[in-house]
């Protein structure tokens, strides 16, 4: 819900191009007053400009904030807020912005600015003005200037395949056409954003890059920088700590997008890795860890929305007033044989109003202050004497380093003293404790350094704009297959009756030939059930059958000892209803006593699309599932809800894993696996591979799968021969055939083989 801020007067009636201007704020309610202050100042005469402002789940509301309140009233056209219950990012905040401004308004452009922006009053004009004057412009932007120093630094940007980096560009450089113009203050056409869809929700960094590439590629459009027009931004390369986790995993989507080479892949993430070496050098293992784990989660695939917390994880950074007593604590502890000598190297970022105090507390305590030249950042030279150095540690008592970690910051001293204009760090340098560093950062960079470089996964999808005009829920029908396991399937039927949606359900048993009076107990115990006895024990064919008796637009397909948690089946409709582009979901299973994950998902904390997994408790439309033909009974049992996936993926629907919506599993096959789960589930395994592979990647899931048999098997020789028995019936028997509506290319198997490496491999 949009609300207006108080109005002194009616704005004047425009005539031309209609804008909405979205301006996403967290907290730093001061930016958002300068930025108002910009928007009273600015030029908005050729075009019906009107302003938006998300707050995006701040520690207090900003609408109710009577200096931002102030500040609003003045600007000469209608500004409305909208509030968030939690952060969703830039990414989020903006899409949110755009969804309320087409579902409301139908606007011709659509303006999005950063609340840290600050503009020129003519800045929003001389960019209207590119735009409509040109058709062949998709957006456009200005220039941007640090507002520190004044310097121009970006004039939009390009993505260099040979390096997979973002090249920022400069005026009058000849490097052809730029790629992307950065969200912080961008103008694009409103029809290209309802063709493409939302930004893509990786929460920060390289959603606007993403976007702008669908953007351009769908209209043949192109980007461009309006003349003269510009904008201050804090640079964006500016000191880091969580955003590192971001850089590190959000850059594999855009060279997705771009098609980035091999060479550029291997070379993008070394980078990433080069960074945490470096990191590692002067004692910060955590900011190292950051880009570790944003590699590895990217491998797995996990590209969307935010982290869970533990993933973006670090130390504390010290504000600038507690430096005092912390040197005072740390330099008296210094080895007795380092000369008191404290050397300030010319390129840390200390505060221009900390410089002198630095350097009197410096000399108080007896040290010998020296300044050291900054030398090229990233010379060879350089790095080899910061590892002599790690060797040989400098007999300097301490030394002020820049933040950012350059190589001749490395071992500088005993004791380094790390600053960023944010604050300060100190660490102690101890040559065993670095060296054992360096050595478990590179080997846990190898894996996602080759899996990287070998292939991408997906980029993070634009969430279609259709979507955001919510249709009714579909209707539903629970299809539950048993076999002999009568307490388990009243006790589900008896959590689906407490539920809000399940009590409203068509509910299906599909009894597969019970020996134990299924049948006669449900229909007596559940008058309103339906029972399909089968007279033989079919396998998965008998979810087809129950599915073929449904009358829902939706079906829950689920085990007999499976039930969903309460509210996740109206959250999983009310998403279907919302995303007319999803076709399944795959609910977030778990073991109803331990609480234990069927696989480790408990690192994933935002809902993921392309996912490429099924399992007991997923609901599927209606349509799609019998577009696809449903499970592929000639497995029988097992596998088959992952191949059910992998055939949607490759029909062209979207399959979504909500980690949010929770099914409880009472499954013991979980942790047990007898002899013939091995077989038959190492069999379709190969199967599975069979029908999905491409290029390469068939055989390597199988060889990983068959892998992975003979683990599961432990030390039974007869698990290890139902596993060889399993792979060889898969390999020297025909896999059943596909539907003709299922084109698999081996993206969405690939997938799968990486979120299961990368989810069971730790961080």
């Amino acid at each position: 819900m949009t609300d207006h801020a108080p109005r002194q007067s009616d704005p004047p009636d425009k005539t031309g191009p209609t804008v909405r201007g979205v301006v996403p704020v967290w907290n730093r309610p001061g930016d958002l007053i300068a930025l108002l202050g910009d928007l009273a100042a600015t030029k908005a005469q050729t075009a019906d400009l009107a302003l938006l402002i998300v707050d995006n789940g701040s520690d207090n509301s900003i609408q109710t904030q009577s200096a931002i309140a102030q500040a609003a009233a003045k600007v000469p056209f209608p500004v409305e807020f909208l509030r968030l219950p939690t952060n969703t990012g830039g990414s989020g905040g903006f899409n949110a912005g755009i969804r309320a401004s087409l579902a409301d308004h139908d606007p011709d452009f659509i303006w999005l600015v950063d609340s840290d922006v600050r503009l020129e009053p003519d800045t929003f004009e001389k960019m209207v003005g590119a735009i409509v004057r040109d058709k062949g412009i998709v957006g456009v932007g200005p220039e941007i200037a640090d507002p520190a120093t004044g310097e121009l630094f970006e004039t939009g940007g390009r993505i260099d395949r040979a390096s997979g980096r973002l090249v920022a560009a400069m005026p009058n450089d000849d490097g052809g056409p730029i790629d992307y113009i950065a969200a912080c203050c961008a103008l694009v056409r409103a029809d290209a954003v309802r063709r493409v869809g939302l930004l893509p929700d990786t929460f920060i960094h390289s959603d606007d890059v993403l976007w702008c590439l669908r953007l351009a590629k769908a209209t043949s459009g192109r980007f461009e920088i309006a003349t003269g027009a510009r904008c201050r931004h804090p640079r964006f390369d500016r000191f880091k700590t969580w955003a590192r986790y971001y850089e590190a995993r959000n850059w594999v989507g855009v060279a997705a997008e771009a098609r980035v080479g091999m060479l550029g892949r291997f070379r993008r993430a070394f980078r990433e890795v080069a960074l945490a070496l470096e990191q590692s050098m002067i004692g910060c293992d955590d900011l190292a860890e950051l880009h570790l784990r944003g590699l590895h989660d990217a491998l797995a695939g996990q590209l969307v929305g935010k982290a869970s917390p533990d993933r973006t994880r670090h130390s504390r950074i010290w504000p600038w007033h507690a430096l005092d007593p912390a040197i005072r604590a740390i330099v008296p502890s210094a080895p007795s044989s380092a000369a008191a000598i404290a050397e300030i190297h010319t390129d840390a970022p200390v505060p221009r109003d900390r410089r002198p105090a630095l350097g009197k507390l410096l000399r108080e305590l007896g040290l010998e202050t020296r300044r050291r030249e900054a030398m090229p950042s990233r010379s060879f030279k350089q790095m080899v004497r910061g590892f002599v150095r790690l060797l040989v540690t400098s007999s300097n008592a301490i030394a002020v380093v820049n933040a950012k970690a350059p190589p001749h910051a490395w071992a500088a001293a005993r004791v380094l003293l790390i600053v960023s204009p944010q604050g300060f760090r100190i660490h102690r340098v101890r040559p065993v404790d670095r060296l054992a560093s360096l050595f478990n950062t590179a080997a846990r960079s190898v894996r996602p350094l080759v899996g990287l470089t070998w292939s991408l996964p997906e980029p993070p999808p634009s969430e279609p704009i259709a979507s955001t005009r919510p249709g009714e829920r579909p209707s539903l029908s629970i299809i539950i297959l048993t076999r002999n396991r009568i307490d388990q399937l009243l006790h589900t039927l008896a959590m689906l009756e407490q539920d809000e949606v399940g009590a409203q359900s068509e509910i299906i048993v599909v009894d597969n030939a019970s020996t134990d009076g299924t049948p006669t107990r449900v229909r007596r115990e559940f008058e309103r059930v339906k029972v399909i006895p089968t007279g033989a024990n079919l396998g998965v064919e008998g979810f087809n059958r129950g599915v073929e008796a449904s009358t829902g637009d939706a079906v829950l397909i689920l085990d007999d000892d499976a039930w969903p948690n309460p509210g996740a089946l109206a959250g999983a409709l009310d998403l279907l209803a919302e995303r007319p582009d999803v076709a399944g979901i795959m609910l977030h299973r778990q073991h109803p006593r331990t609480n234990e994950h069927e696989w480790p998902f408990e690192r994933i904390a935002s809902r993921l699309p392309r996912w490429p997994d099924m399992g007991s408790g997923n609901i599927i439309r209606r349509s799609a599932w019998d577009a696809v033909g449903g499970y592929e009974s000639g497995y029988f049992l097992y596998r088959n809800d992952t191949d059910l996936a992998l055939k949607l993926l490759g029909a062209g629907y979207e399959v979504m894993f909500t980690p949010d919506l929770h099914v409880w599993h009472d499954s013991p096959i979980s942790k047990t696996k007898t002899a013939p789960w091995l077989f038959r589930s190492t069999r379709n395994w190969v199967w599975l591979c069979k029908r999905h592979g491409r290029r390469g990647s068939g055989l390597l899931a199988i060889l990983l799968g068959w892998l992975w048999a003979h683990k599961l098997a432990g030390f039974s020789p007869v698990k290890h021969w139902a596993a060889l028995r399993g792979a060889l019936a898969g390999l020297f028997t025909r896999a059943p055939k596909l539907e003709s509506s299922t084109k698999p290319d081996g993206k969405a198997l690939a997938r799968l083989i990486r979120l299961k490496m990368g989810l069971r491999g730790g961080r």
